[in-house]
């Protein structure tokens, strides 16, 4: 959807989530990239989580929900993580696990593991105005579970999984990087994230209108 605001065109992108953490990091790399053109807008709507064995089904039956319900192009995003030395649990359902056993749950499974490495997974979704779909995988995202958990809250967090998780290359967890530690590691590290994928690829596909 594109507004004029002040004199100026603005491109939205409705996200529907209600994780403002993850609205907040997709802003904050497209200020980054330099499109002060593009404005996202969280949107709060319930969807139906589909029971699905990847997260790629998850979120395109989802994306299809939130198009089909508020008639407008719409992004969802969805991820997990698959720890090695819990033979890739939680994987899918890690949304579930972080509402249950949490953060610290997941630290005490841990307890005693030399291997401390893992692999986000995930899928962002965006429908178009046409009702067609485009999915941007993540293609890598190895991290390493920190032995407990950081008493510090980041404004950007999507996540408790923030507290916990080590990026390769950093010796603090993501709830203690930086807004610019974060927006630099996407920049060098392009085809990590499902959201920068996304971001990119809009960029690509709408040049900014002056």
């Amino acid at each position: 959807m594109i507004a004029k605001i002040k004199g100026n065109t603005i491109m939205k992108i409705h996200f529907v989530t209600s994780n403002s953490g993850k609205v907040r990091s997709l802003q904050n790399y497209f200020d980054f990239k330099g499109r002060d053109d593009v404005m996202v807008l969280q949107m709060n709507f319930n969807l139906i989580e589909p029971q699905a064995d990847t997260v790629a089904e998850v979120s395109l039956a989802k994306a299809k929900q939130a198009f089909k319900a508020l008639k407008r192009p719409v992004l969802v995003d969805d991820s997990g993580l698959c720890i090695d030395a819990l033979n890739g649990f939680p994987g899918v359902y890690a949304k579930y696990v972080y509402s249950t056993i949490g953060a610290e749950g997941i630290v005490k499974l841990m307890t005693g593991e030399k291997n401390r490495h893992g692999q986000f997974i995930g899928t962002a979704t965006y429908i178009d105005e046409k009702g067609e779909p485009y999915q941007f995988h993540r293609q890598q995202g190895d991290i390493y579970i920190a032995e407990s958990v950081s008493p510090i809250n980041s404004p950007l967090a999507w996540s408790v999984l923030w507290k916990i998780c080590r990026l390769r290359g950093y010796n603090k967890v993501l709830s203690e990087m930086t807004a610019d530690e974060i927006s630099k590691y996407y920049a060098k590290n392009e085809l990590n994230g499902t959201l920068p994928l996304f971001a990119n690829w809009f960029i690509k596909n709408n040049e900014k209108i002056k």
